[in-house]
């Protein structure tokens, strides 16, 4: 009790006067079911929480700290300090998620391919910006890289490194066309089995391009690229009405150039939303394929997530960075349907629905049930979460 009231009493004093949420998380799981567990920001789904969400924007910077208390750990979320010094490009140092398939929305999707919010945030140091032609006032080209840093652990002696970077073609008219190049790299570090991997700035320039690292023996149609890489095709079409607006997505996964080629075919992840604004609800549905991950090996074999010397694979902290239900321990193809419904506080009234189900086995329902309800500046929320197993949550959230 002391050290939540000592957690309580730090964050107002520092930022007193400005705006910031404290939220109550109340769980007494024996087992965790699927959506209790999945997408929660990298928080052990059984275990309650005290957590504190503080946002603030002063001239060109904005600052975000969002961190949980739980039992005797302060642990911190998407926090990050975020500085606009030229127009429409920005400065981002801290622990973040993305700045690209901003389309998405994190509440009802089953997760990006790339970079969910199922694991912490991993710390990062980036630049974005957007451009727009003179010509064509319509088109903007979005941009950006970024630095990142794993953790050491039982198998990463000294901490690998994160490359990432992205462009995006939109159009914007009555309807929005957008589509993007996303690459992600693991690189640099040492684990205890292989030793040191390559780290120079000549390393990092074949990791920006994804040149050949060793040349391996082992009758490959190429040789393997220098460190772990994978990424999206990522394509969004959004149409705008006056009472509602309709949004298809498709992120295409690839690792390496067989995927980038689309020699996996229609593997990744296929979304429609549907925003009511007049009943102030929306519509998800999704369809996961990870079918054609291994369908042509040895020139179309990825295992999804997976690695040979970087054995943790897309995982940062025990848990998948990207889309919860692709495996990074073990080969991975499957197929899933996921729907989520989800209301934005009609009459003060809030909920949200999820419902998943692989389709190429027979396997349960993981669902979740959210309701709650506003009273002024509070907001109490309970959770029923099923599957293989049941529980139930409830949240007090109120805006200091």
């Amino acid at each position: 009790m002391n050290k939540i009231l000592l957690f309580v009493l730090f964050f107002s004093i520092i930022i007193a006067n400005d705006d910031k949420k404290i939220t109550l998380q109340i769980n007494n799981f024996n087992k965790t079911s699927w959506w209790s567990e999945k997408n929660n920001s990298g928080i052990e789904g059984k275990k309650s929480y005290l957590s504190f969400l503080y946002s603030k924007k002063i001239n060109n910077f904005n600052f975000v700290l969002n961190s949980f208390l739980i039992k005797n750990e302060i642990i911190f979320g998407e926090s990050f300090i975020n500085f606009d010094f030229a127009n429409k490009t920005n400065f981002k140092l801290g622990r973040f998620y993305r700045d690209f398939s901003t389309y998405l929305n994190d509440n009802l999707s089953s997760g990006s391919l790339l970079i969910s919010k199922n694991a912490l945030p991993i710390p990062k140091i980036g630049l974005n910006g957007e451009f727009t032609p003179r010509k064509n006032q319509k088109i903007t080209f979005n941009y950006g890289i970024s630095h990142g840093i794993f953790d050491s652990n039982t198998t990463y002696s000294k901490s690998p490194y994160l490359h990432e970077k992205f462009i995006y073609l939109t159009r914007k008219n009555k309807i929005d066309f957008s589509v993007g190049l996303v690459h992600e790299a693991i690189w640099g570090g040492s684990s205890y089995r292989d030793g040191n991997f390559p780290d120079s700035f000549n390393d990092f320039l074949k990791i920006f391009i994804s040149a050949d690292g060793k040349y391996y023996h082992n009758n490959t149609p190429h040789d393997n690229a220098l460190g772990n890489h994978l990424g999206i095709w990522d394509f969004f079409i959004r149409k705008n009405n006056s009472n509602n607006s309709l949004k298809f997505y498709y992120q295409h996964l690839f690792e390496d150039t067989s995927g980038l080629r689309f020699a996996n075919r229609t593997d990744g992840l296929w979304g429609f939303e549907f925003i009511d604004h007049l009943k102030k609800i929306n519509y998800l549905v999704e369809f996961l394929n990870t079918k054609n991950q291994d369908r042509d090996p040895p020139y179309v074999d990825e295992s999804y997530y997976n690695h040979t010397e970087y054995t943790l694979g897309w995982n940062y902290k025990g848990r998948v960075i990207g889309n919860p239900f692709i495996d990074s321990s073990k080969p991975n193809p499957l197929q899933v349907i996921h729907l989520g419904v989800e209301s934005f506080e009609r009459d003060n009234i809030k909920f949200k629905i999820l419902a998943s189900k692989r389709v190429d086995i027979h396997d349960d329902i993981k669902y979740s049930v959210n309701i709650g309800k506003n009273f002024n500046r509070s907001l109490v929320l309970l959770s029923i979460n099923g599957g293989k197993h049941k529980n139930i949550g409830i949240r007090f959230s109120y805006h200091l």
